[in-house]
């Protein structure tokens, strides 16, 4: 496990850490960069930075608007993966995970993403990379070179002989998706989650981080009792850049909404 996100985990134990997701160079490299050392300044434990991809098949019309913004912009995974390297360098305490499309990761290059991206990503989670591929073997085992962890998706039809197999190759944290189908459209239960999490922990010490359906801080605040390690909110932040698209202090704005959310979670 990245000894980043260990000590992210172990840090007060009882209070959910706050995961934020960012579509990565939304609206542009520049204000995406700054919109990132926002979220940490104001609660974000752990940073999620989307790269883009055209087949964003898990994603809800709200992300895939932003992917398809940065696409429009001719960005990719390289210039993601020195966004993150930007901002490691401004923060050497705030967990860095990158998330997208294994194709994306296959056609950069596996090995030279992993050499690339060593120093500044703590961990790596691929929406579509089931543990029996190819490709996602070779990336966990081309990662567990550089210490950074490959997180892992564990969906409420997740039978429990899977969630054992994938308990066992997980490190960093897994991540358990509180409703079915695609991002930032339904709105989580909290005594489902409460079910989902105790489930997950029977197999696993590994910590459990809740996303999907947590759409505001007393949704936040209500599947903060469910026993989950994090909370990942994303939706709202990139539905909340997407109106606010031209304002010349979204960041601080974006800052104010991420410090409501952390707030709450530390009640």
């Amino acid at each position: 496990m990245s000894k980043r996100l260990d000590k992210i985990f172990q840090d007060n134990k009882d209070k959910p850490k706050l995961i934020t997701f960012f579509t990565g160079c939304d609206p542009t490299y520049e204000t995406s960069l700054e919109i990132l050392k926002e979220a940490s300044k104001n609660g974000a434990s752990i940073l999620e930075i989307g790269y883009p991809t055209s087949e964003a098949s898990a994603e809800g019309p709200v992300i895939k608007k932003s992917h398809d913004r940065v696409i429009a912009q001719k960005i990719g995974l390289p210039k993601t993966i020195q966004l993150a390297k930007d901002l490691r360098s401004s923060n050497n305490e705030v967990g860095i995970v990158l998330m997208g499309y294994i194709s994306n990761v296959f056609m950069y290059s596996i090995p030279k993403f992993a050499k690339d991206i060593a120093g500044a990503v703590d961990a790596v989670l691929c929406v579509d990379a089931p543990h029996e591929i190819h490709e996602e073997k070779e990336l966990r085992t081309e990662l567990k070179k550089y210490d950074i962890d490959l997180i892992k998706l564990i969906s409420p039809l997740t039978s429990d002989k899977r969630i054992s197999e994938i308990a066992k190759l997980s490190s960093g944290f897994i991540y358990s998706l509180n409703v079915k189908g695609i991002s930032g459209v339904k709105k989580a239960d909290v005594s489902e989650v409460s079910s989902m999490i105790k489930r997950i922990k029977s197999f696993t010490k590994t910590p459990v981080v809740s996303g999907f359906g947590i759409k505001n801080p007393e949704d936040a605040k209500l599947i903060a009792k469910s026993g989950c390690s994090g909370i990942v909110i994303g939706s709202t932040f990139v539905d909340f850049i997407e109106k606010n698209i031209n304002d010349s202090k979204l960041p601080q704005k974006v800052g104010k909404i991420v410090k409501e959310f952390s707030d709450i979670l530390n009640i």
